[in-house]
């Protein structure tokens, strides 16, 4: 009799996961139907008494604006029915939602298209990088770059790229834009004469000083001054047509949850890991499949 009772319990349980799948599938618009766990014993005595204790939830790729959410993953504490089994549900009211939002590096990097550039996580605490490669006077240099994450109000998160820079390792760093210029590498810089520089550039210079505006344009007339160190004038030319790294700009984005989500769901602190970006997502008294009275 007691297995019979757990049988019964036990599909009972599964009957309930199928059906609030289908509540926060179609509360949450979602393309995939999500993962639903009722940690709750006995079910049916839970039921009867119009709670549940505690049900996981595993929803995998959420639109969210220009990229997708990877997958939300959370807990709920105290479920509040409305309505009865087997028919008349209508909803239930999740007193208490914790759970994370995760955006996957992999999926980033493809999302936004940006081929020659990818998001890494950085050495520092919870920063994320831009790097790639950048073809210059058929020549291969590198972008680095830095991205900085931001929440926007409660339902999204934006990353935006600063510091993008050139980088041919051992050789010179070119920033581009207003206050930019190039930068010779240390062992560069020793190859070059600086009263060569000085005479060519018209300037007190030292080799490793920031050049830019006329003096970087005599850097590439010149090419006596470089001819030490292998770079070649073309490779400057090419350099400074380079405005701004479009690649590294390409990697912005924006990625929102919608904003119609049922009662108080907010995303709180964000953090990132090595494969990607983590954000926490927390609830009170969310309405699913009802709304809530006022």
């Amino acid at each position: 009799m007691l297995a019979f009772l757990a049988l019964g319990d036990r599909w009972a349980v599964l009957y309930a996961e199928n059906l609030a799948a289908q509540k926060v599938q179609d509360a949450l618009k979602l393309r995939a139907e999500p993962e639903v766990h009722i940690d709750s014993f006995p079910f049916l005595g839970q039921l009867a008494a119009g709670h549940l204790d505690h049900v996981e939830v595993n929803v995998p790729d959420v639109p969210a604006g220009r990229v997708s959410v990877a997958q939300v993953k959370g807990t709920v504490d105290d479920i509040r029915i409305v309505g009865s089994l087997p028919t008349s549900v209508k909803g239930a009211v999740l007193s208490r939602v914790r759970g994370d939002v995760f955006l996957d590096f992999d999926d980033l990097n493809r999302e936004v298209g940006a081929s020659q550039v990818r998001l890494v996580p950085g050495r520092q605490k919870n920063s994320v990088l831009v790097k790639g490669d950048l073809p210059v006077a058929g020549k291969q240099a590198e972008i680095r770059a830095r991205a900085h994450l931001r929440r926007t109000g409660d339902h999204g998160l934006a990353l935006t790229v600063a510091g993008a820079r050139v980088v041919v390792p051992g050789l010179l760093t070119y920033t581009p834009g207003e206050g930019g210029g190039l930068q010779l590498a240390t062992p560069a810089a020793g190859k070059v004469d600086e009263r060569d520089l000085q005479q060519a550039t018209g300037q007190r210079l030292l080799p490793g000083q920031l050049m830019k505006g006329r003096a970087l344009d005599a850097l590439a007339e010149h090419p006596s001054v470089l001819e030490p160190t292998g770079i070649d004038p073309s490779f400057i030319r090419g350099l400074q047509k380079v405005r701004e790294p479009k690649a590294a700009k390409d990697m912005e984005f924006s990625a929102r949850l919608p904003d119609d989500l049922p009662g108080d769901l907010r995303l709180r602190g964000i953090s990132v890991t090595k494969d990607g970006i983590r954000a926490k997502l927390t609830g009170a008294d969310v309405p699913l499949g009802t709304r809530r009275r006022t």
